[in-house]
């Protein structure tokens, strides 16, 4: 992956972390579906426990978005012994099943990483996956909409975007049709999917 905006292409992995959400999470799913867009959806664990959240992560996979792993309860992983981190992720792999595709991908809650969470991720098949755009969605300053701004001047100097955003967030999911036709304004403008 190149970094930078050289050529002038903008290649875009929309990801959402923190799902699903009853609510939220659908309409979302709606969102891109009428905007032909694929996403990566990184799920918390605790939420697939009920027959609805593995509803929504079997619909998503089925309209072919790609399911990863974001923990069972969202923990800082660095601060947990090797078991628990191992638990975390198992837990919710288990959870997750073949909605995968057998794509194993992980994003550490809070993008925290060390030496143990590596070794646990690789000695279970998992692949980590950051991002370079933090949309800050959840944050107090940008939730009611200046996210999609504070996303797209990140956007604009990239050549390859991996966006963070949450669907758990209404705010979020409202304004997620606007940060696409911002994307689709720029010169050479493309989303993709994780592979």
């Amino acid at each position: 992956m190149v970094y930078g905006a050289q050529t002038g292409n903008h290649e875009v992995l929309l990801t959402f972390d923190d799902g699903p959400h009853t609510i939220n999470t659908p309409k979302l799913l709606d969102t891109l579906k009428q905007a032909g867009i694929l996403a990566t959806f990184f799920v918390v664990g605790k939420n697939l426990e009920n027959s609805h959240g593995k509803e929504l992560i079997q619909r998503a996979a089925a309209e072919g978005h790609q399911i990863g792993n974001h923990s069972y309860s969202h923990p800082d992983l660095t601060k947990l012994p090797v078991e628990k981190v191992r638990d975390e992720i198992s837990h919710t792999d288990q959870l997750i099943g073949s909605a995968n595709k057998g794509l194993k991908i992980l994003r550490p809650p809070y993008g925290a990483h060390n030496s143990t969470v590596d070794q646990v991720a690789h000695d279970l098949g998992y692949k980590l996956v950051f991002w370079n755009v933090d949309s800050l969605d959840w944050h107090p300053k940008y939730k009611d909409g200046p996210w999609v701004e504070h996303a797209m001047e990140q956007i604009e100097v990239r050549e390859h975007c991996v966006v963070l955003a949450h669907d758990i967030h209404a705010t979020t999911v409202a304004k997620v049709d606007s940060l696409i036709a911002d994307i689709r304004q720029l010169p050479n403008s493309h989303f993709i999917q994780y592979a």
